[in-house]
């Protein structure tokens, strides 16, 4: 794998080099808002292009790789922090404990008012839909058949 990519690398900068030996006798100047730099080959210019991305991309990595070193560091010393707090003796002495709460013995649930039961599970308070009574009618047998043509 490692020849392979090693491979590829030889023939793109093989490629670059030969466009830019190609193009060292063609002169051209560049116009950048009023400013006009001297005639340089095209081949130059290519070169200096990709230098100037080059020299950007590393910057950039630079910057990157401080803002996590500032990170490592930082971690490390909330590491060091936490290992000194863990290995600190506990003094029981000092602390008191407070009584623990007990919780209420949950027996029964008691109904709610408005809610009726069906095969043994509240259903909870009913709301009356607009143009029904407003007393909860409880659950019948079965649902009322219904006539459909075929």
């Amino acid at each position: 794998m490692l020849y392979l990519i090693l491979l590829l690398f030889l023939l793109v900068c093989g490629g670059l080099a030969a466009v830019t030996v190609l193009n060292l006798s063609t002169q051209v100047h560049l116009t950048i808002l009023s400013w006009q730099t001297p005639d340089l080959p095209v081949g130059f210019w290519m070169l200096a292009t990709l230098f100037l991305g080059a020299l950007l991309l590393y910057l950039i990595s630079v910057s990157s790789a401080l803002k996590d070193r500032r990170e490592m560091k930082k971690l490390h010393q909330r590491i060091a922090e936490l290992e000194r707090n863990q290995q600190k003796p506990v003094n029981m002495t000092t602390t008191t404990t407070a009584p623990m709460p007990v919780a209420p013995q949950q027996g029964q649930p008691q109904p709610v008012q408005g809610a009726y039961y069906s095969s043994g599970s509240a259903t909870g308070p009913i709301m009356p839909m607009p143009g029904m009574s407003s007393q909860p009618q409880p659950p019948q047998g079965e649902l009322p058949t219904q006539n459909f043509r075929q």
